[in-house]
């Protein structure tokens, strides 16, 4: 990799953004929980090698494959892909299969997706690929992880990471038939549990100089996120999906709609704790007397008391009344936000959520999601654009001349 360049303070500013500096992955991977992984190393100074099949990765085309205009807004493949380079191989050939192994000789990580059955028969499983370059972390994302008799079962997150771990279920009001969720969030989690594996891996390899296989599925990750509930049922208990909100046990934790018709959550655990603030902001602290509402308990057997009049109170004015008035009682919630209101959160921005990527040559920069992680509380201000397909594949492949296939 090239070496950071400018006056000091620039170098220790762009080396505090990009701790991963110095460090060379091979993504052969496609769709999102593979790429965003590898997205976040290059988020965080890898250089980020994205190994994809001649014409590219399937992602590329995913609004065109869907039925949407081949030109629509790719913002899911410029989070996961920018700032990578692309090199364009057919892995089934000969030549394709020694430039990759060259690759793997002067890499520290292989990220891959494929399925472990597509991985035998190419003949890169990671016992293979181990035994030649032995300091390399071998990072596999899968579905349903290896081993079993589902390791070669094809699933998006929808599949292995909401439906198959219980998380659809337990979030879908009692009675409702379960929604289809958005996909790419459990990718997204999915993903920072891949690159957290191989940060440790390569961390460890820095005490024993050696690497390992890293294993991160949509399963794993979608039990771990619901490793509450999870944990509850397996001593013994029995967790059950949420009432819906009008009969919500918890009140003071709930959803609430305003007179302009947005909605937002109260988010007072602590029912007791929190019921004299909310009474405060809609004037009613004459009911902190009342006997019905003494104590979580209590506020739980009236919930078809207290919910009614809660929404008659928020629903007779805008929330910007209400923010102000939340404010004012210190009551603690949160508002139902669109992606739109995302854009311009001041907060989000304060937090570094943003990033300006290029767009091309000749075009403007377009706003991209940052990767989650903020080093010694600096904001990135921009990114390179996510490569075309084999954009870099003379650059890097000439590079690799008479460069050795296994590893010191």
């Amino acid at each position: 990799m090239s070496e950071t360049s400018g006056n000091p303070q620039e170098q220790a500013h762009r080396t505090a953004e990009q701790p991963l500096l110095g460090i060379r992955v091979i993504e052969f991977a496609h769709w999102m929980a593979g790429p965003l992984a590898g997205g976040l190393l290059a988020d965080w100074g890898a250089d980020v090698i994205k190994v994809e099949p001649p014409g590219g990765e399937p992602m590329r085309a995913l609004f065109a494959s869907l039925g949407a205009r081949s030109d629509a807004p790719n913002g899911a493949f410029l989070a996961a892909n920018r700032g990578k380079r692309s090199v364009e191989v057919e892995i089934k050939s000969e030549a394709g299969r020694l430039a990759f192994e060259q690759l793997l000789a002067g890499a520290d990580v292989l990220l891959t997706n494929l399925r472990p059955d597509a991985l035998e028969r190419l003949d890169l499983t990671p016992d293979v690929i181990r035994s030649r370059f032995p300091r390399l972390v071998y990072c596999s994302v899968s579905a349903y992880g290896w081993g079993g008799p589902d390791q070669n079962r094809p699933g998006y997150d929808v599949a292995a990471f909401f439906a198959r771990t219980g998380i659809s279920h337990e979030i879908t009001q009692q009675g409702s038939a379960p929604l289809a969720l958005m996909q790419g969030i459990g990718d997204s989690f999915t993903a920072m549990t891949a690159a957290t594996g191989i940060l440790a891996a390569l961390l460890q390899r820095e005490r024993t100089g050696m690497g390992q296989f890293v294993e991160a599925s949509l399963l794993r990750t979608g039990m771990w996120a619901l490793c509450g509930e999870l944990g509850v049922q397996a001593m013994g208990g029995n967790p059950k999906p949420p009432y819906p909100r009008a009969e919500s046990r918890t009140p003071i934790y709930n959803s609430y709609q305003t007179s302009d018709g947005r909605w937002f959550f109260l988010v007072g655990v602590e029912a007791r704790r929190h019921l004299p603030s909310v009474l405060a902001a809609i004037g009613r602290s004459d009911l902190l007397s009342d006997e019905r509402f003494q104590s979580a308990r209590l506020i739980a057997k009236h919930r078809a008391d207290l919910i009614p009049l809660l929404d008659a109170a928020f629903a007779s004015q805008p929330l910007a009344y209400w923010i102000r008035k939340f404010d004012e009682c210190d009551v603690w919630w949160a508002p139902v936000q669109t992606p739109a209101d995302l854009i311009d959160d001041p907060q989000a921005a304060a937090a570094g959520a943003w990033i300006d990527v290029e767009a091309g040559a000749g075009l403007a920069t377009v706003k991209s999601v940052d990767a989650p992680i903020r080093f010694n509380g600096l904001n990135r201000t921009h990114a390179s654009r996510a490569p075309t397909s084999g954009e870099h594949t003379a650059e890097v492949l000439g590079a690799l001349k008479d460069r050795p296939t296994t590893m010191p």
